[in-house]
């Protein structure tokens, strides 16, 4: 089977449709071409609509790629109908151009008959019955979803380290971490390692199938699945929402269900006092396997 991937050099879309293709080729014998976007996405959209098509070596069975700037370019390059286009990730434009959309379940309040939806996002499965006493400490940033609050999150992470204090503690940042977390977490003598990704950058997917424990921050939507797609218990630091969007609905769901554990800051009954207790994780819950629901609606639909 001759895939065509295109990519937009964005590691989280990357990842998610490599996830797919790793777990494609368990059943298929694969030949995959990638595919990088160079052309603005308006010049994309000017030599589709002249329906200018590239030049091709040899017809694809599967074109596939994640993000808005793979939209156009993967159908522009769609020569005979026997080739399947699929969009990982809801389109911006053309969806009924796509022979399949896998996309999360809270894009759509109506799913049509060429979308294929799941929860959250596409992660690699890792299952290991033998972790190691790893926490993994996952941060994002500043974000329109939640409010980052130094302060409150530093607190967070000194009760969880003082529930674990025989855990091994490591903890991740991403671009979008100000640096005023970093400074702070920098000196903090509970923290065995501060992976940075601006200098001694590490890949999570090291640690990720070996941690017991992961504490998430809820803006990092793709981190918080693929920790539910490994072994171990997911925890979800508390972060305040200025406001409900599709976003915080979905964590709500992961937190209501108990697949995440997660901090909670609450007062005393008929006090002023707060405190901050730990909700455990419903552990009989399976470790998430959404990238093998996709892959099998796949090959269902396409098969040859």
């Amino acid at each position: 089977m001759k895939i065509c991937w295109f990519k937009d050099s964005k590691k989280g879309h990357e990842k998610q449709v490599h996830a797919i293709l790793d777990n494609l080729a368990l059943t298929q014998d694969l030949l995959i071409e990638e595919i990088y976007i160079s052309n603005p996405v308006w010049l994309e959209l000017f030599l589709y609509l002249l329906k200018i098509k590239p030049k091709q070596d040899s017809i694809p069975d599967i074109i596939i790629g994640a993000g808005s700037k793979t939209t156009i370019p993967m159908l522009r390059y769609k020569i005979e109908s026997k080739t399947k286009v699929i969009s990982v990730m809801k389109p911006q434009l053309f969806e009924s151009k796509f022979d399949l959309i896998v996309a999360p379940r809270h894009d759509y309040k109506v799913v049509p008959d060429n979308v294929f939806t799941y929860i959250g996002s596409i992660a690699k499965v890792n299952i290991n019955p033998e972790l190691e006493d790893i926490g993994l400490i996952v941060v994002g940033g500043l974000n329109k979803h939640f409010n980052f609050d130094d302060d409150y999150l530093i607190s967070q992470i000194d009760f969880v380290i003082s529930l674990f204090p025989n855990t091994k503690w490591i903890v991740f940042n991403s671009r979008r971490t100000p640096k005023s977390f970093n400074e702070r977490i920098k000196k903090s003598t509970s923290i065995e390692k501060l992976i940075d990704v601006t200098s001694n950058f590490e890949p999570l997917d090291n640690y990720l199938p070996k941690a017991k424990f992961k504490f998430v921050t809820p803006d990092s939507v793709n981190m918080i699945f693929e920790s539910l797609s490994s072994s171990g218990e997911t925890y979800l630091f508390d972060m305040h929402s200025p406001r409900e969007n599709k976003i915080t609905k979905l964590i709500d769901e992961v937190k209501d269900n108990k697949y995440v554990g997660f901090i909670e800051e609450k007062y005393l009954e008929n006090s002023e006092i707060k405190t901050i207790s730990l909700n455990k994780p419903n552990t009989l819950h399976d470790t998430f396997r959404e990238v093998e629901k996709v892959v099998y609606e796949i090959e269902k639909r396409f098969k040859k």
